[in-house]
């Protein structure tokens, strides 16, 4: 079985780590042994104009959708199932003991909020990457401050449409210039298997962090340990070191 057949399936952490020929003595305590190319919080991303989110077919294998680069590709988990989209029914969340007001909001309604592009390279915990990506998207912050905040916004809990699949960011983390919910992938919609439509990214941390199939954002008192992390990876997943005060 390779990464790719594991779609669907659901994986803990030592079966994961062995299906990418990972063993686990080659995580180093969990906080990861793939800090070598000098990645720094300036580093990790940097935002690009809204023109440039397109890429050149010319880049895509013949026959790919536009965003499965050639040279590097994104290899697919799910820890349950790929949700289906409808538009119908299909809304993201803003609720929780964190604010006094809510949302709702389709597709459209949240593709009217500003929006950013971000590039960056994606970083998987077991060595992998694809090196600048294009986000199209918008930031979580925008998102949380058109809510009410009140004194019980501390962390956010973000949860897939897949039922299994929730991770977690304090609000300072999810501030960040770098955090957005993105629905667009070098010019081009995510496919299902990136979380079509709404995933979120956080490059400041390894993959596993950036939750795909996104479907509610909680804003509450406490943090929730997420799904990779009850498997033992770290909450705080930052591919270099971290910042102060996170």
């Amino acid at each position: 079985m390779d990464a790719d057949e594991l779609l669907g399936k659901p994986v803990g952490r030592r079966i994961f780590l062995g299906l990418l020929g990972v063993g686990a003595l080659g995580v180093a305590s969990s906080q990861f042994s793939f800090q070598n190319d000098n990645v720094t919080a300036d580093t990790v991303a940097q935002a690009v104009p809204l023109g440039s989110m397109t890429i050149d077919p010319r880049e895509a294998s013949e026959g790919q959708h536009p965003n499965i680069v050639t040279s590097e590709r994104f290899r697919y988990y799910s820890v349950g199932y790929m949700p289906d989209y409808d538009p119908r029914t299909w809304r993201l969340k803003v609720d929780g003991a964190g604010v006094n007001s809510t949302l709702s909001l389709t597709l459209d309604q949240l593709k009217s909020f500003p929006n950013v592009a971000l590039k960056a390279d994606f970083r998987c915990v077991t060595g992998w990457r694809v090196r600048d990506c294009l986000w199209r998207g918008v930031r979580v912050r925008d998102l949380v401050d058109s809510v009410r905040q009140n004194g019980n916004a501390k962390f956010l809990t973000f949860y897939s449409g897949d039922g299994v699949y929730t991770d977690s960011l304090s609000l300072a983390q999810a501030r960040s210039d770098h955090a957005m919910v993105a629905w667009e992938l070098n010019g081009a919609p995510l496919i299902r298997e990136q979380g079509y439509p709404l995933r979120l990214i956080y490059p400041d941390m390894y993959g596993y962090k950036n939750l795909k199939w996104l479907r509610r954002i909680e804003v509450k008192s406490n943090r929730d340990v997420g799904f990779w992390e009850q498997n033992g990876w770290d909450i705080d997943a930052y591919v270099y070191n971290a910042p102060s005060g996170s």
